[in-house]
């Protein structure tokens, strides 16, 4: 959940109560010297945890940031790092929150250990308050670090302190790179899942979905954007002279039509049947089971087919 868009994820989540039993706020970036960021006031927060509450469902505050100016800052000092620590501690007290997200990203080899000293750290802290620390992860196929190098997150290191890793499955392929193709298709979620299960145990494994698509411009690569927002998709399959196809191999939906500059375009379509390829996913290799990126623009057909899915028996 984003700050803006709190009304309509609280709709959605009144709308499929049964199947939402947690929501992660996206809080923002940390700070250098281990101080959180303020975009989203503590009090909103906590009426908002008070308001999801009442309906079921727990929370926890996201913590997002990058190396450069941030996290490299921090891991340099010891008090810096005892500082964030005690502040997210602090704040998920404050809020009412069960518990904070790491998510960290794009952090470099060099940033292993103290990322793990901080998920350590955490774990101690929030574990004695009987609360829960998770944190979002990268592909762990080895044709990632042969291409990008090694990861910043270890699953064997981090494994025994988090209560759930959250590989997001997603951003397979993504804008500008110079390659078209889908944000997430089931056979590479599929590797994905059994290459982490050889590093963490199931029952910690929440495998992260996207409710959003990619639409590639093929006649100018840098206007080629990442697509929150459903009903414009279902206007692009309307002027579609084939409509949406299916991708049967890739397990995913394709849309080409033509923008009024006459660029031809690939609109490759998460929706509810390519989700219920990553549902079986979930179902075959017994996951805790699964969260989604994100709460803006997103299809309520993609939460009828996960109710659909998990209400089956």
């Amino acid at each position: 959940m984003l700050p803006r868009n709190v009304e309509h994820a609280v709709e959605r989540v009144t709308q499929f109560q049964d199947i939402f039993d947690q929501i992660i706020f996206m809080c923002g970036h940390v700070n250098a010297d281990g101080s959180l960021p303020d975009q989203w006031p503590v009090e909103e927060r906590r009426e908002l945890t008070q308001r999801l509450g009442e309906m079921g469902v727990s929370t926890l505050n996201d913590y997002a940031g990058r190396w450069e100016g941030q996290f490299e800052e921090v891991a340099k000092s010891p008090d810096s790092m005892r500082r964030l620590i005690d502040n997210m501690v602090a704040e998920c007290e404050e809020t009412g929150a069960d518990g904070v997200d790491v998510d960290l990203e794009h952090l470099p080899p060099e940033a292993q250990f103290p990322y793990t000293d901080l998920v350590a750290g955490l774990s101690q802290e929030l574990h004695k308050r009987n609360k829960m620390v998770s944190v979002c992860t990268y592909s762990p196929l080895s044709a990632y670090r042969r291409d990008w190098g090694p990861a910043f997150w270890n699953p064997y290191a981090l494994a025994p302190y988090v209560d759930h890793l959250r590989p997001m499955v997603y951003d397979q392929f993504c804008p500008p790179s110079p390659q078209p193709g889908p944000t997430s298709t089931a056979p590479w979620g599929g590797d994905c899942m059994e290459a982490l299960l050889t590093q963490a145990p199931p029952h910690k494994i929440v495998m992260g979905l996207p409710t959003y698509s990619v639409d590639w411009d093929m006649a100018d690569p840098q206007k080629s954007r990442q697509v929150y927002d459903y009903q414009w998709i279902a206007e692009r399959e309307k002027e579609s002279s084939i409509g949406r196809s299916w991708i049967s191999y890739w397990e995913v939906g394709l849309i080409r039509y033509t923008d009024e500059e006459g660029h031809p375009h690939l609109l490759y379509v998460s929706d509810a049947k390519s989700t219920k390829g990553h549902l079986v996913t979930v179902d075959s290799h017994d996951l805790a089971g699964v969260c989604f990126w994100v709460l803006l623009g997103d299809d309520p057909a993609i939460w009828e087919a996960v109710r659909d899915h998990f209400r089956r028996w």
